[in-house]
């Protein structure tokens, strides 16, 4: 409808509107985000104005409903009308879980009655109330009185679900949860539009939804219109939501064929994710297996068979090579050997580039940069450490180059907090897109150990350096590679980086800026010194260096004259073909490990899902990565569907006490809307390759807590009259002394002339006449009030006061009705037993419990002297 005719809607024509029941109700669902399943449906009012034939919108009407009071009539209809619809929905396969939101209007909290109508429209359609959601919105909240508390009270009681609209828009919305019970929290829209888009709002979206999901209450998130709303929202953790990525407002006939349906919104598939997880233990693939483990082995074992025979009959053809050839024969032999030194330089100081270039763009890595965690900048530089060789330390720094942890750490020198922006790593790494490999340097240690350090920077999703992660390596380790080398080919081998720094060397000249032109001539080379040496250069790309051979020319040639003996080429022939069957025996009990890792694989899950405890095993950011059937069943949702899912996102732990550092408490909601209290043990794991992982165990003990609430409750009732004790009333009388109570009144009552039942009919008696007085005081006051035997004849009374009723009232009343009853009982009447009887209103009178009862008493006692006094003298 336009604006113009907005404008001239009046109260009489929405009021005829409504006399003709020309209300439509149209259901915005509300999805699980987790496994797209629908879960509630907000009902969202139109009216039909005959005079324009438009379906009017909210903001034609609502305004004009609210100044005339009209809106509570308007409410009443769309409360009647959904409950029957969403009733009938409840009864297909995919409905059964289906809850009706319904928005509340100030209007409506003024009606004490409000309480009464949503039971009786709820029963007349069949809808239990624990299937209503009611929404209350901060400019509602604003407005409520204390009445409107205690009516907000009376509903949760009733089983109603209480929900805070637009969380986070208004400066009151912590002081509502202070203020009022409440059991969910919808996110607003103007929160959730900035998720996943990165910077400032981003992260403040991101931190009030991690807040919601603390507190322990269903949290919705509303105004999803795009899927990176999706991905953020399950990635923290939020289990519902609802917008128009998933669905508009839809008339009752299309969201009935959508039921029907029962297909999940595209948006919240997670086939469209591709999301791969690991089994509990690691499963070789059968393909990659048979191609890469069978065939392709049995190759390169032929190939270096064939190169053996090759080399002994080359080394014996070279017996009548002459000195020329010999000479050629032990240039390749170095150039060889040369190239095989370099390339293994490489790859090992290659590898340790490549692992922490795939380190820095862990989550874990910058997780703990972002939090500045000391356990999780700890645990990341420990996972760094274990997965490269020779590692000396781990070190972490900020993007200004302050050293934020060291591990291991060290006592002497500290070095945790100094700035290193000067070292010669920090603008190289910050600019390029791997790891940087440093000069020689050595370390602050008493051995002033010589080392090199691999960095890299860390990297936001929009390409900011977060800060670096170093990798330090003693070069001890390629010293001693080194020196390997030379022992097995008596060479010497000499290593130096792209600043012409000696890392290695057999002669020990570590350190050393080098002067050898061969190195500095920075190229691939071999050659004849004029002095009688042989050698050979081959660069080394990890560290931007070279690394040169070089032995006598003499020496050399007898090596090659040597290797060309028949015995030694027979030798080495023989000793190849043993390592290659050795090789072919050690795969085939690589494979049949692997198949032994399969079966085991199969058997735990196996063992997993024949547990009768509902078991989820997750990692440590808590994301499940498999459910048992148990768990599945308590839940109510595939097993399938829970993997990637985190696990307290299913369980909610508010007003539920921690039951230790290794578990908790929390209640599950089950697929049939029955709420089950569970303890949460938690064990730590370790995962096929030993990465962390947890085992939670769910112990349903919703019966022990039912036994031990039955418990209680007989513990609270005086045995002989079925009437509260003083446990009770102490509890009741705490209660009427809370701020934003109603007003409420503390009656006591005292039996005049009891004993002299008990001493001439007997105790029966006595116990009859007791009965009797609490029967009658029970019939009296309201089914909230509370009525409890102190002991003996004395009974106490919490009465809530209605308007314009004083406490004297109240005790007037109940003392007329008490003696009414003893004048017609057959033992009272008898002996002739009188009442006395004393009151105090809470608040005025006092708060404190012990306070109010005593002057209740002394008001009794004067009671019992007045009637004394008026009692005639024999």
């Amino acid at each position: 409808m336009g604006a113009a005719a907005a404008r001239e809607m009046t109260a009489e024509r929405l009021a005829h509107a409504l006399e003709q029941g020309d209300v439509v109700v149209h259901y915005q669902p509300c999805y699980d985000l987790r496994t797209g399943e629908m879960v509630a449906v907000e009902a969202l009012a139109r009216v039909y104005d005959a005079e324009s034939d438009e379906l009017l919108q909210p903001a034609a009407f609502l305004e004009v409903l609210e100044q005339s009071g009209l809106v509570v009539h308007l409410d009443e209809m769309v409360l009647a009308l959904a409950a029957r619809q969403v009733a009938a929905w409840r009864r297909l396969p995919a409905g059964r879980r289906l809850c009706l939101a319904i928005n509340l209007s100030p209007a409506d909290l003024d009606d004490p009655l409000l309480p009464v109508r949503f039971r009786e429209a709820t029963e007349a359609a069949g809808l239990p109330m624990d299937a209503i959601i009611v929404e209350l919105t901060e400019t509602l909240l604003s407005e409520t009185g204390r009445g409107h508390e205690q009516v907000l009270a009376e509903l949760s009681a009733m089983g109603c679900n209480v929900t805070l609209d637009d969380f986070g828009t208004g400066n009151a919305s912590f002081d509502y949860l202070r203020r009022f019970h409440v059991d969910g929290v919808k996110i607003d829209r103007s929160f959730v539009q900035y998720l996943g888009t990165g910077g400032r709002r981003d992260r403040m979206s991101e931190s009030l939804v991690r807040f919601c999901l603390s507190l322990g209450v269903h949290v919705v998130a509303e105004g999803i219109e795009r899927p990176q709303h999706v991905a953020v929202l399950r990635r923290l953790g939020c289990p519902f939501g609802q917008g128009f990525l998933m669905s508009r407002p839809l008339p009752a006939a299309e969201l009935d064929e959508l039921l029907a349906s029962d297909v999940v919104p595209a948006a919240l598939r997670h086939d469209e994710e591709a999301v791969v997880l690991p089994a509990l233990v690691a499963e070789p693939d059968a393909h990659r297996l048979t191609l890469l483990e069978r065939f392709v082995p049995r190759v390169l074992g032929g190939l270096v068979a064939l190169v053996l025979g090759l080399v002994a009959v080359l080394a014996a053809v070279g017996h009548e090579d002459s000195h020329e050839t010999l000479t050629a024969a032990a240039g390749n032999r170095l150039a060889a050997i040369d190239s095989l030194a370099a390339r293994g330089v490489d790859m090992r100081l290659g590898g340790v580039r490549d692992v922490v270039t795939a380190f820095s763009r862990s989550d874990a890595v910058r997780t703990a940069l972002a939090t500045r965690d000391p356990e999780r900048m700890d645990l990341a530089l420990e996972t760094l450490a274990s997965s490269t060789v020779g590692t000396f330390n781990t070190s972490l720094y900020d993007a200004e180059g302050t050293m934020l942890d060291l591990a291991p750490a060290q006592a002497e020198p500290v070095v945790v907090g100094r700035n290193f922006a000067y070292r010669e790593w920090y603008a190289p790494a910050g600019r390029s897109t791997t790891a940087y490999v440093t000069q020689a340097y050595q370390l602050m240690t008493a051995q002033r150990t010589w080392a090199i350090a691999v960095a890299a920077a860390v990297r936001d999703d929009r390409g900011r350096v977060q800060g670096f992660v170093v990798a330090t390596l003693a070069l001890s380790g390629l010293q001693a590679e080194i020196a390997s080398v030379f022992e097995q080919y008596g060479v010497e081998v000499t290593v130096v980086d792209r600043h012409d720094t000696t890392l290695a060397s057999s002669a020990g000249r570590v350190g050393e800026q080098t002067r050898d032109p061969r190195l500095l001539a920075a190229r691939e080379a071999s050659g004849r010194g004029t002095d009688g040496v042989l050698w050979a250069v081959s660069g080394v790309p990890a560290i931007g260096g070279w690394l040169l051979v070089e032995q006598d020319r003499d020496e050399a040639v007898g090596t090659v004259v040597g290797r060309a003996d028949p015995l030694v080429t027979g030798l080495l022939a023989g000793t190849g073909f043993v390592l290659v069957l050795l090789w072919m025996l050690n795969d085939r009990r690589r494979r049949q490990l692997k198949a032994e890792l399969r079966r085991s694989n199969a058997w735990l899950t196996s063992v997993l899902d024949a547990t009768p405890t509902p078991v989820l095993v997750s990692d440590v950011d808590d994301l499940v990565q498999h459910a048992n059937a148990e768990a599945a069943v308590l839940l109510g949702v595939p097993a399938d569907s829970l993997r990637g899912q985190n696990v307290r996102s299913w369980l909610t732990t508010r007003d539920q006490p921690s039951t230790g550092r290794d578990g908790f408490s929390a209640t599950v909601v089950t697929r049939e809307g029955e709420v089950r209290l569970v303890e949460v043990r938690v064990r730590e794991l370790a995962g096929p390759a030993g990465e962390p992982m947890r085992l939670h165990a769910l112990i349903d003990v919703t019966p022990h807590h039912e036994e031990h609430d039955r418990l209680r409750a007989q513990g609270r009732v005086d045995p002989l009259t079925g009437v509260a004790n003083r446990i009770a009333l102490d509890e009741a009388l705490s209660a009427a002394s809370a701020p934003g109570r109603p007003s409420q009144a503390l009656v006591m009552l005292d039996l005049d002339g009891f004993k002299a039942v008990n001493d001439e009919l007997g105790h029966a008696a006595g116990d009859s006449v007791l009965c009797a007085v609490a029967d009658v005081l029970s019939g009296s006051v309201g089914p909230d009030d509370t009525v409890a035997r102190m002991g003996g004849d004395e009974f106490v009374l919490v009465v809530r006061l209605e308007p314009g009723v004083t406490h004297d009232d109240v005790a007037t009343r109940l003392r007329e009705a008490v003696q009414a009853t003893l004048d017609g009982h057959p033992f009272a009447l008898h002996v002739g037993v009188g009442v006395s009887i004393g009151s105090a209103l809470v608040g005025a009178d006092g708060h404190d419990a012990d306070e109010l009862l005593r002057v209740a008493d002394v008001r009794m006692y004067d009671a019992k002297r007045r009637h004394a006094d008026r009692r005639p003298r024999r």
